[in-house]
């Protein structure tokens, strides 16, 4: 994009994209991301790939969020998240538990829990913080912050982007 591009570019009022999951999330997004250590070095990089629909039986999206790291790691999470009342979100993930609630902040989406990895369950599992901006209609920033017994162990910066079916 030029710079003459920007200028003609329409104006969009500030606060005009909240993160709605329960439509982002219908269908296919892809993307990818960086992990960092606690100094902000990258340590690794991943593709992310969603796929989700609504769930009649139980009111509800389910998604798989599927991260290929350039290690070869794949790790896949299991979603099942339901709105409710007051921008409130009621969320089930397959290894994280049920009961994870999530909340708008402003326009964005914000989500606190934890996670088991290997040995470390239960209140010694690292939790997680995960904030998602909508930057346009199709596209979502998300930054997960990590953390285990209150100290920082690193982030993950990505992108999301929907996918339009051919």
């Amino acid at each position: 994009m030029c710079s003459s591009d920007l200028a003609d570019a329409e104006p969009r009022p500030l606060g005009s994209l909240a993160f709605a999951p329960e439509a982002f999330f219908l269908g296919r997004t892809e993307g990818g991301g960086v992990v960092r250590d606690p100094f902000g070095r990258i340590v690794r990089r991943c593709r992310i790939v969603t796929t989700g629909a609504f769930s009649e039986a139980q009111q509800a999206l389910r998604f798989d969020e599927t991260y290929a790291y350039d290690d070869g790691e794949i790790d896949t999470w299991r979603w099942v998240m339901q709105a409710g009342r007051d921008g409130r979100y009621v969320a089930a993930e397959e290894k994280a538990g049920s009961g994870l609630v999530g909340e708008r902040q402003g326009d964005d989406y914000v989500l606190s829990f934890r996670r088991p990895v290997g040995r470390a369950k239960g209140p010694l599992a690292p939790h997680y913080r995960s904030r998602f901006t909508l930057l346009a209609p199709d596209s979502a920033l998300k930054r997960a912050d990590v953390s285990l017994l209150g100290v920082p162990m690193g982030s993950l910066s990505a992108i999301h982007r929907r996918v339009v079916a051919q």
